[in-house]
């Protein structure tokens, strides 16, 4: 067997990597091996945002890079399925996984069902109802067309049962993001926060020690891309959360450029 799992997003890397070390688990034993290709999209070109996944969450570089790169939604998901439709006539697989709900999902997804091969989704069933979000639409698709949907929970099961999904496609697998956790535990506990800040390229770290502090990520459009929403979240959080120790947040790329031309950055 022959398969083809595909990472776009820095969420999908934690994802796939317990899928990888099943796949290794299941060769060292089975007398049927399965061929396994890893395609990253490089839909994020920051060495900081892919490349450091894979050594973190020691997990095997990507066979295939398409080096998508950033791009509007209609960019992305159309330059992918151009680059993955190349790939799957040359491999040929049996199955093709996706993982999450970025714009790499649903273009896979659908360049691989017009080549009629098997899709399987990983995290399938998850639904927030809010159409205005790229995320759902891209879970909606994905889960329609696909073979096979591994569910994280109970509710994400039952919601593709509403929707109409045959039984036997639905398969409760858990969540697969608990097996990164549990892989990485020991190693992060290992570190100090300072070790880990300096691992990160954190220059400013707090010359006071500090029993506790916040930790936080935000980069979403509709947080970020709008001065009047995204100035007031800046001043609660410095005003408010930063109150009882640092606030240690790793600002994505999005956020930077958007906190810089608002004038938010310094």
């Amino acid at each position: 067997m022959k398969i083809i799992s595909v990472v776009g997003a820095r969420p999908n890397f934690m994802k796939i990597a317990p899928f990888i070390r099943a796949i290794e688990v299941h060769n060292s034993t089975a007398t049927e091996k399965i061929e396994h290709i890893l395609v990253h999209t490089g839909q994020h070109y920051d060495k900081t945002l892919s490349q450091s996944f894979f050594e973190a969450l020691n997990i095997p570089e990507a066979d295939v890079n398409l080096q998508i790169g950033s791009g509007t939604h209609a960019e992305q998901v159309g330059n992918t399925m151009i680059a993955f439709e190349k790939l799957l006539q040359k491999e040929q697989p049996d199955w093709v996984v996706v993982v999450g709900d970025v714009n790499a999902t649903l273009a896979c997804s659908v360049t691989a069902k017009k080549e009629l091969i098997s899709v399987c989704h990983i995290e399938a069933g998850l639904r927030s109802g809010d159409m205005t979000m790229p995320e759902e639409i891209n879970r909606l698709v994905t889960d329609r067309l696909a073979d096979l949907l591994l569910t994280p929970d109970q509710m994400s099961s039952q919601n593709l049962r509403n929707e109409g999904t045959e039984e036997a496609k639905i398969k409760f697998v858990g969540n697969i993001m608990i097996d990164t956790l549990e892989a990485n535990r020991k190693k992060a506990a290992a570190l100090s926060l300072e070790e880990i800040l300096k691992s990160n390229a954190v220059n400013k770290i707090p010359e006071e020690p500090f029993d506790s502090y916040a930790l936080m990520t935000m980069h979403r459009p509709s947080n970020v891309d709008h001065k009047e929403i995204l100035e007031p979240l800046i001043s609660f959080l410095l005003d408010e959360v930063t109150e009882g120790g640092p606030l240690i947040w790793p600002v994505h790329p999005r956020a930077e450029k958007q906190m810089k031309k608002f004038g938010l950055w310094d």
